[in-house]
């Protein structure tokens, strides 16, 4: 029995917490924020790009205006999105009450043309509240320009929201009638539910101009005045807040090159306050890099070269010495194969999070312990009892790189990529003494952004356990309990249509105080052919379903393109998470086929077709950036036959997910990660499966187009 190693378990939203610590481990310099969580004035925007990956999480009070909690991220030099959830005081007509307060989700894009240079502007086009209901819907064109090295001066024209404060006519009006009038404001979507693209808004209607400058007193402290034109006019359905000057005033200090704290005094009658977080995922923290230093290489002797062949009474030997030194090295050794002049070696890397990296740690060890006359490396990693790759190289290639200018580049040129070779052959390692892992620790599990408020958040203990049959069917599962007791559910909809609420009944799950199983699954892992893997999962699958789900994976080993296919058999569990099934026994048949493209750079893309939990039918499209330290970032959206008013707010499901690797904070190697999704609010339509160890994500870590991309890490 062996106790799993376990830090902190962080679930769900949690990873949001880490962006907002983050700034503690990595500095950052680039423009500074507004209220809204983008770069910018006090609140209108400027021409100012952050730099390429920087995430940026932004907590801030804009007194009438509300609360905003904003996530930006940098996906390229020139392009950035961002997502907003606020708690806004309304103004309303024809209720008892004239404000009321509601929340507010919003997605906004920003492209800058062109950099700044010594004569022309860095100008820029965006779009503000987008993809949201069009409470600060507004779009605009904006430049500046840098006089000196302390002062930035912004001029820009808007329109929508941002067209309001002494709007004129729309100089684009000399192009098209078209756009001389703005269409009525209304929210987005069938049945003002929000969610849809209004391009038939998109720089419409009076514009107005806005400007600004920002003077940097010295490196952590800076000023900015801004003219706004947003005149927040008493419509229904707009922030309620008290207009008396167009005139905003602010105050930023940096007390670190990743950490923004922000004051200001808005339209003349409110203060506002936030504090905005840096990170990026292409700088690790200051104190990373904490891998144990790897064993050398043993170079052969040169009269030892022309050994031919080795004593076979010796491999018994030799396999039991090569299982400890990997062991040393958190890597287990599954079989080994050698004959007089090569060796090939199955094994599983439970510790780094490239393959690459572990090749290069077992082909030292296997320096260290093989015969003289062996020169043919082969290196064959596995996970969940798949064998993912077959790499080859020379032993005598890795004697001569090791120390060498370049030696990572040189020794990828020479190394061969295959799929992994048969189990016959291989002499199995001696049977794990530690079939049985499990570990208990407290966890956080934070639901961000959900219909019932901006921050839920529950704490406890959790209990993880497994037990490994053989090195492809393994029986886990995990249980927590909550030190918060018994405590109310979230939001209840009851939905006006034939759908069932396959998700937005997920608050009222386990909250009556009792332990939670969370999950409960034996899983079988296999390889029906070279390039075709396998997957049977049988039990709880997650917090809210059971069942049986099965997948089939087609993936080469040298391709970008992968083919998959899900099918999964489902019942609705029982609110208090515990082993019984839903009264109301519903159950439902799912399944899609995806496929799956690496597009290079650490971009993926995946589509996803097929039929939803309730039991609705379309696709998901997502794009997702993946750094080399195991950072990923991306976006989807899903588009089902479910029509959007009765989907309901939001009108579709679409979203950003962010995964962050422990390694990158805790500084040594590890696989573990932590993800969530931000999404705009979680609805019935285009709900999926949550299901454990998928094959793609298993799979690709050990093929070609990961390994080359993590190839640096090979002598680490």
């Amino acid at each position: 029995m062996r106790r799993l190693n376990l830090r902190t378990i962080l679930a769900g939203g949690a990873s949001c917490v880490a962006i907002a610590f983050g700034g503690m481990a990595s500095a950052q310099d680039g423009p500074s924020y507004t209220v809204f969580g983008t770069p910018g004035l006090v609140e209108m925007p400027t021409a100012e790009s952050a730099d390429r990956s920087d995430i940026a999480a932004t907590f801030a009070y804009a007194g009438s205006g509300g609360y905003r909690t904003s996530f930006s991220y940098q996906l390229t030099p020139k392009l950035s999105g961002s997502f907003r959830y606020a708690v806004l005081d309304m103004h309303a007509k024809d209720v008892e009450d004239p404000e009321f307060e509601t929340f507010d989700r919003s997605f906004d894009l920003h492209y800058r043309f062109n950099d700044e240079s010594q004569y022309i502007p860095a100008i820029a086009v965006g779009l503000r509240d987008f993809l949201g209901t069009g409470r600060f819907g507004s779009e605009y064109i904006v430049a500046s320009k840098s006089f000196g090295p302390n002062l930035i001066v912004t001029g820009g024209l808007g329109w929508g929201r941002l067209g309001t404060n002494n709007g004129f006519s729309n100089p684009l009006g000399a192009i098209s009638s078209y756009f001389d009038t703005r269409p009525v404001y209304e929210e987005r979507g069938e049945g003002g539910n929000g969610g849809m693209i209004s391009v038939n808004q998109f720089f419409r209607g009076d514009a107005a101009v806005f400007g600004g400058l920002e003077y940097q007193i010295s490196p952590n402290l800076g000023v900015k005045l801004e003219y706004s034109s947003n005149a927040y006019l008493e419509e229904p359905l707009t922030p309620a807040v008290d207009i008396k000057s167009p005139l905003n005033f602010g105050v930023t200090y940096r007390p670190r090159p990743n950490v923004e704290v922000n004051a200001g005094y808005l339209y003349g009658s409110d203060f506002s306050f936030g504090v905005t977080m840096l990170l990026n995922p292409e700088n690790r923290p200051s104190y990373s890099g904490l891998d144990g230093a790897p064993a050398p290489v043993r170079v052969r002797p040169q009269d030892a070269l022309a050994a031919t062949t080795w004593d076979r009474a010796n491999a018994p030997a030799l396999h039991a010495a090569l299982a400890q030194l990997l062991a040393i090295e958190d890597i287990t050794l599954i079989g080994l194969e050698v004959t007089d002049q090569s060796a090939r070696v199955r094994f599983t890397n439970n510790k780094y999070r490239s393959e690459a990296q572990a090749i290069g740690r077992v082909a030292r060890m296997m320096s260290q312990v093989m015969p003289a006359s062996i020169d043919i490396f082969t290196f064959e990693p596995m996970q969940r009892g798949i064998p993912l790759s077959a790499t080859t190289l020379r032993r005598s290639d890795i004697e001569q790189l090791e120390n060498t200018v370049g030696a990572s580049g040189a020794i990828l040129a020479r190394a061969t990529f295959d799929s992994a070779g048969p189990s016959d052959g291989l002499l199995p390692a001696a049977s794990q003494s530690d079939k049985w892992q499990w570990g208990i620790g407290p966890y956080m599990a934070l639901v961000l952004f959900d219909a019932s408020g901006p921050v839920n958040a529950d704490v406890g203990l959790q209990f993880d356990g497994r037990y490994s049959f053989n090195k492809n069917l393994v029986l886990s599962g995990s249980v927590t309990q909550s030190v918060l007791g018994e405590r109310p559910g979230g939001v209840f909809f009851d939905n006006p249509n034939d759908y069932v609420n396959v998700r937005t009944d997920g608050a009222y799950f386990g909250r009556d105080g009792t332990p939670n199983l969370e999950n409960l699954t034996l899983a079988y892992y296999g390889r029906v052919a070279p390039d075709v893997y396998s997957r049977v999962t049988v039990g709880y699958l997650e917090r809210m379903y059971g069942g049986v789900s099965a997948e089939l994976l087609w993936k080469p080993v040298d391709s970008r393109l992968a083919i998959g296919a899900e099918v999964n058999y489902t019942a609705l569990r029982n609110r208090d998470v515990g082993f019984k099934f839903d009264e109301y026994d519903y159950q439902v048949t799912t399944g899609h086929l995806s496929a799956y493209y690496d597009l290079g750079k650490g971009f993926q893309a995946q589509v996803d077709v097929g039929r939803y939990l309730a039991g609705d039918w379309g696709g998901t499209f997502a794009l997702d950036r993946e750094f080399q330290n195991g950072w990923r970032v991306g976006g989807y959206f899903t588009l089902t036959d479910m029509p959007f008013d009765q989907f309901g707010e939001g009108s579709f499901d679409k979203g950003i997910r962010v995964t962050i690797p422990y390694d990158y904070f805790i500084g040594s190697p590890s696989r573990k990660d932590v993800s969530t999704t931000l999404r705009s609010l979680s609805r019935d339509g285009g709900a999926r499966l949550t299901v454990d160890g998928r094959l793609y994500e298993t799979v690709r870590a050990g093929h070609v187009a990961d390994m080359t991309d993590t190839w640096g890490r090979f002598w680490r």
